[in-house]
């Protein structure tokens, strides 16, 4: 996440943002996690691990040796016959289809109309502060972060350099 949060503030700081898609992948195996990876500035978000689970894979390691036991990677006729195409495809899709479904529904919690408008200052997470009840949004998390969200042209409009932070002057 801190890749991405830089990035996003990086493209914003050179005013390229809206000429740039962000596309992550890592950790996206849920609807949370897809509105989370929204909010910090993703356009768009690949899943394989979670997809691979709902496949049915068991994470056996043998994905390159051919000899994967549920027959996902392999290529033996043996192997393979445990896959069966149309009860795995139902599977997959019905997992697909149930996290995009409780990503727009926490984004309609949020107040949005469109997951475009989802922004770090909506989604919040525990933290260790007050005996480990307390709460601190995305936003807050940037800001005091070394990857600060920079404002819009702050790397390439020389009047906007005194709204850099002291991380970024460099740059």
């Amino acid at each position: 996440r801190d890749g991405l949060r830089f990035i996003n503030s990086m493209l914003i700081g050179c005013n390229l943002r809206d000429q740039v898609k962000l596309i992550v992948a890592g950790k996206v195996y849920s609807g949370f996690a897809l509105v989370r990876m929204l909010a910090t500035g993703a356009d768009l978000c690949n899943t394989a691990r979670s997809m691979m689970f709902a496949l049915g894979c068991i994470q056996a390691l043998k994905c390159n040796s051919n000899h994967c036991p549920t027959g996902i990677t392999t290529q033996q006729p043996h192997l393979e016959s445990g896959l069966d195409v149309g009860t795995k495809a139902l599977r997959v899709a019905n997992y697909q289809e149930a996290t995009v479904h409780s990503a727009l529904e926490i984004i309609g919690a949020l107040g949005c109309k469109s997951p475009k408008e989802v922004t770090s200052d909506m989604i919040y997470r525990r933290s260790a502060t007050n005996g480990g009840y307390g709460v601190e949004n995305y936003a807050d998390l940037q800001a005091e972060a070394y990857f600060a969200k920079l404002p819009e042209g702050a790397l390439v409009d020389p009047a906007k350099k005194d709204q850099l932070p002291p991380q970024y002057v460099g740059w």
